[in-house]
Formats: C-alpha cells, sequence, structure tokens
C-alpha cells in the first residue's frame, strides 16, 4: 500500500484523478456508487473502462458529466451515454488495451472485483482477466472489492493481499447475460457453420444468439478444443456434452482458454474452481502469433452489417455506436493464418426487424471492423460462401446469393451500376 494514502476509500478517490474500472460481469458496484456520491464539484475524475454493468446513480453522474467517462468496448447498458456524449467511446483493438493502458491512460487508482481468498491466501480476477493485471501495474493504488459470490477461476489471474492497497466487501449478485431466446433462423444458421467446422478444431465465438447457436450445433463434433476471448454460455454446454476435451490443441493441451467470460448462474457455477479452464491476459489470448499456433483454429464471428465486397462493420449504425473493435480482427487474422484454420462471419440477412443485414455500401459513419482482405466464410440462413481469393465482382455474386430473397434485385442493381464488370 501507498504509505501517503490512509486506508479511507473515501480519501483515496477523492485524491484520484485517473480510475481504471473492471468491468462486466465483475464491476465493482459498490466502488462505482461511491464514485457517484463524491462526483461534482472538486471531484471531476476520468473514468476507463471496457463494458461495465454500472448502477444507476453511477450512469446519472455519467449523463450529468459529473464523471469523465471513458469506455474502450461499449456494451448494451453504455450505449445511451455514448450517444448523448456523456461517456466518450476510445476504439483499440482489445489485445491492444494493456499496452494503451500502460502507455497512455496510466491510471492513478484501479479498482479490481475479486473473489474471496482461497485456503492459500489469493484472491483471483473471477470470469474477467482481461487487461486488469496491466492496469492494477499501471497504478500507485488498487481498491480490491471482494465479492463472496464471484466465481474463483484459474490462470494468469491471482491477486495477493499484498497486491491491494485497500479491500472492502460487497455480496452483489454476479450479473447475468442472457441472449433472446433463439428462432428458427439462428438455429439454421448454426447448423451451417457446424457443417464448416471439422473434428479437432480449436474454436472461437462472439456473444449471442447466431454465435450461441453456432456453438452449441457442435455438440456432435468430437476432440474439439477451446481458445477464445469470451467463454459464453454456448461453450459451457458444449464443454458439458462432451465434445470439447482440448486433446489435439497445439497448445495450452488439456486446457480451455479464454480471457472473460459472462452469461447465465449456471456459467459461474461451471467456472467456479474449475481448472479445466484457464482464463488469461487479453494480450495472450488474443495475440495473433499466439493464435494461429494452433491446429485448425476456427473463429466465428458476427457483425451489424456486411457491404457486398466484403467489408465488416461490427462496431456502429452508421456513426451511433453499439460496440466496440473488440478482438474480432485478432481471432479472423490468427484463424487464417493457422494451418487448417477458418474464418467464419456468422449472420442473419435480415435483423429480427427486416432490416437488410448484406448491404450494397455500408452506411456512413460506420466503422470498418474487419476489412474485406480478411473475410473468408461467410454464413446466412440462406447458404454459405468462401469470399477468400475472389475479385470484387465474384465476391458481390456470392454475397447476393446468401442475402435475403428480397433484397437480391436491390443488390443485383447496384452491383451493375457500380461494378463495370458485373455481369
Amino acid at each position: 500500500m501507498d504509505p501517503r494514502y490512509s486506508d479511507d476509500l473515501t480519501e483515496i478517490l477523492k485524491k484520484a484523478k485517473r480510475i481504471y474500472i473492471h468491468g462486466a460481469p465483475c464491476t465493482p458496484i459498490s466502488v462505482l456508487e461511491k464514485i457517484a456520491s463524491l462526483s461534482g464539484e472538486g471531484f471531476c475524475p476520468d473514468i476507463y473502462h471496457i463494458e461495465i454493468s454500472p448502477p444507476e446513480d453511477y450512469l446519472k453522474a455519467v449523463e450529468e458529466k459529473r464523471v469523465r467517462d471513458h469506455s474502450l468496448f461499449v456494451g448494451q447498458n453504455m450505449r445511451k451515454a455514448v450517444a448523448s456524449g456523456g461517456t466518450e467511446y476510445m476504439p483499440v483493438f482489445l489485445s491492444e488495451i494493456p499496452w494503451m493502458i500502460r502507455n497512455v491512460i496510466k491510471p492513478d487508482l484501479t479498482v479490481v472485483g475479486l473473489s474471496p481468498e482461497d485456503s492459500k491466501g489469493y484472491h483471483s480476477l473471477g470470469p474477467n482477466v482481461l487487461e486488469m493485471r496491466s492496469a492494477m501495474e499501471s497504478a500507485r493504488i488498487v481498491v480490491g472489492e471482494i465479492n463472496r459470490r464471484m466465481p474463483r477461476t484459474f490462470g494468469n489471474n491471482l491477486v495477493r493481499k499484498s497486491d491491494l492497497s485497500i479491500s472492502i466487501e460487497n455480496d452483489s449478485d454476479m450479473p447475468e447475460y442472457l441472449p433472446k431466446k433463439a428462432d428458427k433462423v439462428d438455429r439454421e444458421i448454426g447448423e451451417r457453420v457446424s457443417e464448416l467446422v471439422e473434428n479437432g478444431a480449436t474454436i472461437q465465438a462472439g456473444i449471442g444468439n447466431v454465435s450461441d447457436c453456432a456453438i452449441e450445433s457442435l455438440e456432435a463434433h468430437q476432440n474439439l478444443g477451446i481458445h477464445t476471448e469470451l467463454f459464453s454460455n454456448g461453450m459451457y454446454r458444449l464443454s458439458e456434452s462432451g465434445a470439447v476435451n482440448n486433446s489435439l490443441k497445439s497448445i495450452d493441451r488439456g486446457r480451455s482458454v479464454a480471457t472473460f467470460a459472462k452469461g447465465s448462474s449456471e456459467l459461474y457455477r461451471f467456472l467456479n474452481d474449475n481448472p479445466s479452464i484457464l482464463f488469461m491476459d487479453v494480450d495472450y489470448t488474443n495475440d495473433t502469433s499466439v493464435i494461429r499456433r494452433n491446429y485448425r483454429m476456427t473463429s466465428i464471428n458476427t457483425c451489424l452489417s456486411m457491404d457486398i465486397t466484403g467489408q465488416v462493420n461490427a462496431e456502429s449504425v452508421g456513426p451511433r455506436i453499439i460496440s466496440g473493435v473488440g478482438g474480432q480482427m485478432d481471432f479472423v487474422r490468427g484463424a487464417s493464418l493457422s494451418q487448417g484454420g477458418k474464418s467464419i462471419f456468422a449472420l442473419r440477412s435480415r435483423t429480427e426487424k427486416g432490416i437488410p443485414k448484406i448491404v450494397p455500401f455500408l452506411e456512413p459513419g460506420s466503422g470498418v471492423t474487419t476489412t474485406r482482405n480478411h473475410v473468408q466464410y461467410v454464413v446466412t440462413e440462406n447458404g454459405a460462401v468462401n469470399l477468400h481469393g475472389l475479385s470484387i465482382r465474384e465476391r458481390a455474386k456470392a454475397l447476393i446469393s446468401i442475402a435475403h430473397p428480397d433484397d437480391r434485385d436491390r443488390l443485383e442493381k447496384y452491383a451493375r451500376e457500380s461494378m463495370p464488370s458485373y455481369i
């Protein structure tokens, strides 16, 4: 503990100017409530985080700009704050966030959510390691919020009492993240994805109905491995089914590897005291040179929209930020460089509200999360195509063939008018 600070949380917070906060599902709720209660004239700190699960009083403080909130990945509950200007979005690859913390953000205070001490005197970072070791090492002061409901996990995530300047206790339930019930379209996409995944593959997948259906469709597969950023509900169920045993992985054999998890209470119970899953730093899990070492590495991602040349937007609707860059490009590139690897984009041809997801061109203001140069397989409920090695004209024809039937004429018309070689 820094001797210049007392062990009083209020005093510590008042002296902090740049505070880094542990993200979902380990958000230190009670500390954010304290920051909100102190915020205002004379105390307006810069708060940095990836995705958090903030209490309402903190959201109000952000909205009223009593704190300066900065998000490196935007969760659903912070979208309104970003849209109103209360939260600033900082685009960055997930794998580069530890570097950004050390070299750009440089917090003077880091707040972490922790599991209770084990018999050896160690806490764990629970189901969220991500960037937090770098955030702890970069800060002069580290506050630990101990939550007895948080699962104890394994990996590069142990924290000693001596690593903390002060610890407080909280007894909040772990926040659950439950996607909407999957429908027939989601399940059809999942089945098409399963046909592309080979036995013995090591897999990564994002969050959401389409990704979970793709993962669950692999239950008949054998000897699968997991190397991912997110360990999801679907991965928990796939592990329970026996399809995952990690026996053929090239690295970290015998263990599933992730950097964070979020989902149901059943998922958290599965993770608790489970040595078969390692939670590692994000600059390890998302390092392309590490990812590519996995034999048959297969990434499964989704997006908000894709244009007919293959440009992928997974961040925004026009300029309106929905999520963030995340680790999509890390895994797309790592999988494509892996021996026998594949990169797959799985998406509905239209949203549930009927909005096309395969479009002539990305809406102005949209971010290009993954370039068309990196895209390989694209799957919708209408089929699967491989864009790798195709010309612009050939890509357009392939993507139009799996677009929604009612959108194909419009897409064809655009392609004929904008591409001289299109026939």
